[in-house]
Order: C-alpha cells, then structure tokens, then sequence
C-alpha cells in the first residue's frame, strides 16, 4: 500500500459519481480509480456539491423520488464498498468564488463554478473529462491519464 504521502488525492465530482453506473461512458474508468483507491496509490474525496449536482440530474430526468433515494443509497453503498469516504463540504466562501468564476466565464454552469472554487481553495485537483476547469484556473486530471 502507498503511504499518504505517495497517495495522490483527487476530488470527485458529478460525472465520477454518475459514471458508477455499468451504463455509463466512464464506468471502467470509475471502477478503475475506485481499485487505485482501495489499494492506496489513488486519494479519492466527494465533493458535496458533486452529490447535490446528482440529485439535481436525477429528478430533472423525471426520476421518482423512491427512485432517487434507491440510486444515491446504491452509490453510497458502491463507494463504502471501495473505501471512499471522504466528503469535502462546501464553504461560503466557495460559493463566493463560484459567483466570481461565473462571472468571468459566463459558459460556466452552477454546480462547476463551485466545483472549481473548492478546487481551488484546497489546491487539488478534480477527476474530471470536462476541459472547462482547466480554463478557469483549477487542475483537472482526465479518467485516462490515471
């Protein structure tokens, strides 16, 4: 196992957590990072405003309410069953950052601005194959350069 030095802590966000559906593009990718964390070379940590995001998602597809409950209890279970449970909470301040990101990228969407400001504030980077954070000044590593 990699010592927490050698761990490298990425944060987690919206398409991680949809992408633990086998359906999903980034499925594979997903469980391979999620086996990078159970052994210890890979730090994942959820952002809060990643969860949110997700339900958000789930009831604009029209999903029942039993049915989103029974989809986020089934990520829940899946990353405990990995061993990720480290959540990131949102600060005031990052929603003041994310106004500001919005602001000066106005093709930013709500949930990455904040996705972005916690970025920033805690200068790590995301799990992510959205090229917009990169353009706003936080660090995103792509599924594939794991």
């Amino acid at each position: 196992m990699a010592s927490q030095r050698d761990k490298k802590a990425l944060l987690v966000e919206s398409e991680f957590l949809l992408g633990l559906r086998k359906g999903d593009r980034n499925h594979a990718d997903v469980i391979r990072a999620l086996h990078m964390h159970e052994k210890g070379s890979l730090g994942l940590r959820i952002l809060s405003s990643a969860v949110i995001e997700v339900r958000a998602v789930l009831y604009s597809k029209g999903i029942s309410f039993p049915n989103v409950e029974d989809v986020i209890s089934l990520m829940d279970a899946e990353l405990d069953d990995f061993g990720v449970k480290s959540y990131v909470p949102t600060r005031l301040g990052d929603i003041v950052l994310s106004e500001r990101l919005r602001e000066e990228f106005p093709d930013l969407t709500f949930f990455d601005s904040l996705h972005a400001a916690i970025s920033k504030r805690l200068g790590l980077s995301l799990l992510s194959n959205d090229s917009v954070y990169n353009q706003v000044g936080a660090q995103a590593v792509r599924f594939g350069e794991l």
